[in-house]
């Protein structure tokens, strides 16, 4: 639901848990790696580990597929009312009750979104919540802090708290693992401050000797849970987004120097202790409680439906955090545990020029995965009316391969036979096969047709039909 989280050369999207790397390939290989890629290469990993291990990454990676699952369940139960599939939902109008529950659907997305975006970022002209025209909240709450800056008075966001925590990693990684002069390390020059806003009121507010704290700020911003689901109170507001968190985080701690004196000990001895302290001055939920929701919530999943093989690495990236709970909060420090972090958790997809680049022997489920969600998120973007120009001018369905400029996904991309966008009345433009061990051989996209029971040549496209005023 979130937004790109972006850096000079590369970017990080939590719903596909997946990197893009803007530069050439020779850059981020081998022995012509150059520090930049390098330093890129490591701060999208942050955003990865802020997803695996943070209540807030669990909530926003679970949340998309709930809604998303919601929406194409839905969608399921009117296309059999309809006689035969239709995209985007305004045309599924073949009776006014249809067409009405297709636009309800709608609606319930994005607002889901709405709130998501609200906490990411700033969105200009909507200072509160009561702006947004939300159905379940309708409260005048303001939806995010506003701190001092250089530049003046500006609304601190849940993306400065995420990229603030990468930066601050990428430059000590610079610092203390590839030897840069500490002037060039930090150095400032060309970089968005979003990059620096949240570390530069930290300092103001806490001193220049609590900087080794502010990763421990950032993640505890985004240790939130998801109860209540919808907030009822400005507090509970507060207390579920990551900016209001390290605003009243960082006030505490502000209010209680001597704090950073204690955290200079044995983490592993005190960390929690001082976290709960912090948490608690704020009237917010203990980390280890946290933890154990989100550690629960899999638990429980995996009884029954089942864990994803995704779900799976998240599931092992929580337990890791319960037995350390300070475990990619700053990996700096200790070598050895970003040698674990880097080795257990490495993120499975990454792509250069467009181009999937190999990181580490994976298990086919979780390729599977991979690619099944891609295409699953490229028809649901265009159920939900949100198709490439390309396909909007010809009434055109795209994989996600061709939706997403994956340029190697599939080999007959790659030779050229199909483009990844087609008319679903002339059926897949590559046969699809499915073995008798399940493997798929031709068109990947096409076993999401299979397995959701429908022929794509059923399928009738229009994005020019409109919900009715």
């Amino acid at each position: 639901m979130d937004s790109y989280l972006n850096a000079t050369l590369g970017t990080f999207f939590t719903p596909r848990m997946e990197i893009r790397l803007f530069d050439k390939a020779e850059k981020f290989a081998g022995d012509t790696a150059t520090n930049g890629s390098v330093l890129t290469y490591f701060h999208e990993h942050v955003h990865y580990f802020q997803t695996l291990f943070t209540g807030y990454g669990h909530i926003q990676w679970s949340s998309y597929r709930q809604a998303t699952g919601f929406t194409h369940r839905m969608w399921e139960k009117l296309r059999q009312a309809m006689g035969a599939p239709r995209i985007p939902l305004s045309n599924c109008n073949t009776r006014p009750d249809i067409h009405q529950y297709a636009e309800f659907l709608g609606q319930v997305f994005a607002e889901q979104n709405k709130l998501s975006q609200a906490r990411f970022v700033s969105i200009p002209g909507i200072k509160t919540l009561d702006a947004l025209k939300l159905v379940l909240i309708k409260e005048p709450w303001q939806i995010n802090p506003v701190i001092e800056s250089a530049n003046g008075q500006r609304e601190l966001c849940t993306k400065d708290i995420l990229e603030g925590h990468a930066f601050f990693l990428e430059r000590s990684f610079a610092e203390n693992l590839l030897s840069f002069p500490e002037a060039a390390a930090w150095v400032r020059e060309g970089i968005s401050d979003v990059y620096t806003a949240a570390y530069d009121w930290f300092i103001t507010e806490c001193g220049q000797d609590t900087r080794s704290l502010f990763p421990v700020i950032c993640d505890l911003s985004l240790q939130i849970s998801w109860k209540p689901v919808s907030p009822t109170t400005a507090h509970e507001w507060q207390a579920s987004n990551p900016s209001w968190r390290f605003y009243l985080l960082t006030k505490a701690l502000a209010a209680a120097p001597e704090i950073a004196a204690e955290m200079n000990s044995d983490w592993s001895k005190s960390y929690l202790a001082i976290c709960d302290r912090l948490l608690h001055a704020c009237n917010f939920i203990d980390l280890s409680q946290i933890l154990a929701e989100r550690l629960q919530a899999l638990l429980d999943l995996e009884q029954s439906p089942g864990l994803s093989p995704m779900q799976h690495i998240m599931k092992r990236a929580m337990e890791q955090r319960v037995q350390q709970p300070w475990i990619s909060v700053n990996p700096i420090q200790n070598t050895a545990e970003l040698e674990m972090l880097f080795n257990e958790f490495r993120i499975p997809a990454v792509l250069v020029e467009g181009r999937y680049q190999a990181q580490s022997t994976l298990d086919d489920a979780v390729v599977t995965e991979l690619i099944g969600e891609l295409h699953y998120q490229a028809f649901m973007d265009q159920l939900l009316g949100n198709p490439s120009s390309f396909a909007r001018n010809t009434n055109s369905l795209e994989c996600g391969f061709a939706k997403y400029g994956v340029h190697n996904g599939c080999p007959h991309q790659v030779s050229g036979e199909c483009i990844g966008r087609f008319d679903p009345k002339e059926g897949l433009p590559m046969p699809m096969l499915i073995d008798e061990h399940g493997n798929i051989d031709g068109c990947t996209f096409g076993a999401f047709f299979k397995f959701s029971g429908m022929n794509v040549e059923d399928l009738v496209v229009d994005y020019d039909a409109k919900f009715l005023k």
